[in-house]
């Protein structure tokens, strides 16, 4: 039986019922979300395999600075990356809009940090995404990035964690891959 949350009215009428059960329609919000997790991960990791599985083949992402083809986009993203010292992207707010059983529309505010030698940059945005799913996975078709705002400050000094503290790494060295084993 579903919650009565899931059967209210005002709650379902703004999301088509387009699942044969509340169970079809969570699994697919999961594997959405779950998508968009493990492409942070991947970005601030520089794990480019891995952000890679964020999309379709056919897929085309428009960042502003970038539209094109998700290989070329990752390939020009990693440029970006290696001049960093420190990234991380938070997804907040995720609202998933089912259009059909295959398809999504997906607005996912984020928080961006990134450090360089000489700088902090803090940015907001939000991704609309059209995911589809193919062959039985979810992934994006297409992606628009909107930005909401850009600071950029200056560093004084290096940052640096006092002595036995773990620090995250902005690559393949990441603690995340000793640990999780």
């Amino acid at each position: 039986m579903a919650p009565r949350w899931a059967s209210s009215k005002s709650w379902r009428s703004k999301t088509p019922n387009v699942f044969l059960s509340f169970l079809d329609e969570l699994e697919a919000r999961t594997a959405i979300e779950d998508q968009l997790k493990r492409f942070a991960r991947a970005v601030d990791r520089q794990d480019w395999s891995r952000a890679r599985e964020l999309y379709h083949d056919d897929a085309f992402d428009d960042h502003g600075f970038f539209k094109g083809p998700p290989d070329a986009f990752l390939a020009h993203i990693a440029k970006l990356h290696e001049v960093q010292d420190h990234s991380m992207h938070f997804n907040t707010n995720v609202l998933i809009e089912f259009q059909s059983r295959e398809r999504a529309f997906v607005e996912t505010y984020v928080l961006v940090l990134q450090r360089y030698n000489d700088r902090r940059v803090t940015a907001s945005a939000r991704y609309l995404d059209r995911f589809e799913c193919r062959k039985g996975e979810w992934r994006v078709a297409h992606r628009t990035l909107v930005f909401g705002d850009m600071v950029s400050e200056a560093l004084d000094k290096p940052v640096s964690f006092p002595p036995g503290w773990t620090e995250q790494k902005h690559g393949m060295d990441d603690p995340l891959y000793t640990v999780k084993r």
